[in-house]
């Protein structure tokens, strides 16, 4: 999904929702320049997207038996958690703030008088038209162009250099025969009327001020109103941190006071090559085979489905527990109670209901809210105390 809607218990849950939603999404800039999308290689072929691992019918925790064959649940409630501080100090929100300035996106003095050179970066409006009709991906608004580049085809940035700045140009070009980028292009002849805007001059300081922040935001005006918003912003940030700590450090505790009695081999299986169905998948959106992949990090790939295995071991354990703790508390879902997760999974993950009960299954959808609803009884449930300074480990959560 789109957001991390699990914190840590079933992180399988989150790979099938992501495979899932998989989607081959595409970024054009215009037919002028070079085009490119997520499915074309160096070479301007499309590759397949259909060539993807398929995924594995979803398995859950709840299709295996008698829980109680797997895990004798330990202690659960009660645990002792570090308090967490959540407190945003002046200092913190003065440094976020410098920190926005510096890496804001950078001003430049905008040159409109005098002529374009090689080397300038120009800012251009532009219209192509073949047979005196305007082509899709063939115009542009305020974009910035190097002249020199090779960005645009051949003939397209030369045939600005020496016009004055403020001019509106026609130039009358042919595609390349061999135009990759859109074969229905190849060898035409064609006419950009380009105005040139300005040249990109010498980059700007910026500094914190009411300028600055109505620059960067379309809801503040002033510097204290963006600040209130930092501080606020800051807040809430540290606050998400430190329940997803507290749930983190109880959910290990009460792993490790569990007692695993024998794995859930189909459960297992199924997270393992979902989990590798979903990374060659991903790899494949970048024109990458896992070898290429493993070789690049100097893996084997033996290492590689060990870790695998490993993680797909301690993700099964964890759902096998959650399962459990679910029992033990009744927190079954009402049919009620479901509809009325998957309506607020939706509303904050950008779906309609329609959309997101077609796109997932019913059970992966039931884990999702009962991982939720774990999450809400483990942090109603711990014990804060304040950290003595103990020199005890702190040690990664089983669905990390």
């Amino acid at each position: 999904m789109k957001k991390g809607i699990a914190v840590l218990l079933c992180a399988v849950m989150v790979l099938s929702v992501a495979a899932c939603g998989n989607k081959k999404s595409e970024e054009k800039t215009t037919a002028a320049g070079e085009e490119t999308t997520a499915g074309e290689n160096s070479g301007g072929s499309e590759e397949t997207t259909a060539a993807t691992t398929e995924m594995p019918e979803y398995v859950s925790a709840f299709d295996l038996g008698d829980i109680s064959e797997y895990v004798e649940l330990g202690e659960y409630k009660g645990i002792e958690v570090a308090a967490q501080n959540t407190e945003v100090t002046d200092e913190e929100v003065e440094a976020e703030l410098q920190s926005q300035v510096e890496n804001a996106t950078p001003l430049y003095e905008e040159i409109k008088e005098g002529t374009v050179k090689d080397g300038d970066v120009v800012n251009i409006d532009f219209v192509g038209k073949i047979d005196g009709v305007a082509f899709d991906g063939g115009s542009g608004t305020g974009t910035n162009l190097t002249i020199g580049s090779g960005q645009f085809i051949e003939g397209f940035e030369s045939g600005l250099v020496g016009k004055n700045i403020g001019e509106t140009v026609e130039l009358n070009l042919t595609f390349p025969e061999d135009y990759k980028q859109n074969s229905d292009l190849n060898g035409k002849a064609v006419v950009f009327t380009v105005t040139i805007n300005y040249v990109q001059g010498e980059e700007i300081p910026q500094e914190l001020n009411d300028e600055f922040v109505q620059r960067i935001s379309d809801e503040y005006k002033t510097v204290e109103e963006y600040r209130a918003y930092v501080k606020s912003d800051l807040e809430s940030n540290r606050k998400t941190e430190a329940r997803n700590n507290k749930i983190n450090e109880a959910w290990e505790k009460v792993m490790n006071n569990a007692t695993f009695k024998k794995d859930a081999e189909e459960l297992i299986t199924y997270i393992h090559d979902s989990q590798l169905a979903q990374f060659k998948n991903s790899l494949a959106m970048y024109g990458m085979e896992l070898e290429t992949y493993l070789s690049s990090m100097e893996k084997t790939e033996e290492e590689f489905m060990s870790e695998l295995q490993k993680a797909a071991e301690s993700s099964a354990k964890s759902q096998i527990l959650v399962r459990a703790v679910v029992e033990k508390e009744n927190m079954e879902l009402t049919d009620e109670e479901y509809q009325e997760g998957c309506e607020k999974l939706a509303e904050e993950n950008g779906y309609t209901l329609e959309t997101l009960q077609s796109s997932y299954s019913e059970k992966l959808l039931m884990d999702i809210l009962l991982e939720s609803r774990i999450q809400d009884f483990l942090e109603q449930n711990v014990v804060e105390v304040e950290n003595t300074g103990s020199t005890e480990e702190t040690t990664s959560t089983a669905a990390e």
